[in-house]
């Protein structure tokens, strides 16, 4: 089972759901995703960020979870901080549980924007094991769209460089 929303009227996504098994995470490697815009999506790089971009399209629900590729309902424009510090050890977790017990994650994540904002200023990560009643996963965390040493317009994914006194 997996549920992705509806685009709203700018574009945006919302909550995406999906009860994860085996069966639903992928066997190949995850193909391109640059061909999807999501709303606030610059094309940005700095050299001191980690692979060097600030922003990228992150999954709702991860790839390594769902298979789910070029989706753009579950795909946003998020930091490479977000992406990687915040998300991903979740995501990671997760997965590693499910290949270690054959077991089930009720998985769920929410993109939080305020007002018209084009980029999210977080989402909210909630994820429950079903077969151990929550015991191997259990988490509800936000997760902020946020990179160190940037300022970012949430209205518009516009971008600038803190100078550090």
């Amino acid at each position: 089972y997996e549920s992705y929303s509806e685009l709203d009227y700018l574009g945006r996504c919302g909550p995406a759901m999906a009860m994860i098994g085996i069966d639903m995470m992928p066997t190949q490697k995850r193909g391109s995703i640059s061909m999807v815009k999501p709303t606030g999506w610059h094309l940005a790089k700095y050299d001191f960020i980690d692979g060097k971009y600030l922003y990228n399209r992150c999954h709702l629900i991860a790839y390594e979870l769902s298979g789910e590729n070029a989706n753009v309902q579950n795909l946003i424009t998020g930091t490479r901080y977000m992406n990687v510090v915040g998300m991903q050890p979740f995501e990671d977790k997760t997965a590693w549980y499910i290949l270690r017990t054959g077991n089930h994650v009720l998985y769920r994540c929410t993109p939080i924007f305020e007002g018209d904002n084009l980029l999210a200023t977080g989402v909210l990560l909630e994820a429950r094991s079903i077969e151990d009643h929550g015991e191997g996963i259990c988490f509800n965390v936000f997760c902020y769209n946020v990179q160190p040493n940037i300022k970012i317009d949430y209205h518009t994914g516009d971008h600038q460089l803190v100078v550090q006194d």
